[in-house]
């Protein structure tokens, strides 16, 4: 029988325009969040408070909510990344706000780095670069996407790896 907590889950909130902000309205990246890798582990790390601004509906509903964790899906055409809701609910993140993303930017790089390394695990370093440096969503960066945008992402990566055959055996 399904509870109404499944109900929930499948209606996906989808979030533009947005950006993150501490208890004390700083801005801060969602990866200040714990990961939450699977459904059936319990949330491990700081317990901040971090509250999501952006839209919904296409711009017509506000969104502010605080959110309690995040995760990342790299099986898609497209790499995505949710937050998980005070109350449960998986909100996925589109667009972010103009002026947050350089915020934003070494996590996204490195999401994204890891969607096309397993993708194509066979790939060398140079296409990975070159790839990313031509993707739209990196192309109004001043500097482009390198291995320096990782480095404070390894942790992220090893354990990622750690949970995925595919990206454990790229080279």
């Amino acid at each position: 029988m399904a509870s109404s907590d499944d109900e929930v889950d499948t209606q996906p909130i989808f979030v533009s325009n947005y950006h993150f902000v501490d208890d004390k309205d700083a801005p801060v990246s969602f990866s200040v969040l714990p990961i939450q890798w699977s459904e059936s582990e319990s949330l491990e790390g700081k317990k901040e408070k971090v509250f999501l601004h952006g839209n919904a509906d296409n711009g017509l509903q506000k969104v502010f909510i605080q959110v309690k964790a995040w995760r990342f899906d790299l099986s898609n055409v497209k790499p995505e990344i949710s937050v998980l809701s005070k109350d449960g609910r998986w909100i996925k993140l589109q667009k972010p706000r103009k002026s947050y993303e350089d915020i934003i930017r070494t996590v996204l790089i490195t999401v994204y780095f890891m969607h096309y390394v397993k993708k194509n695990p066979e790939t060398s370093a140079k296409s990975v670069w070159d790839s990313l440096s031509k993707n739209k969503d990196f192309s109004y960066y001043e500097v482009k996407p390198s291995q320096n945008d990782l480095l404070n992402h390894m942790a992220l990566m090893g354990e990622a790896a750690t949970r995925d055959a595919v990206l454990a055996k790229s080279k």
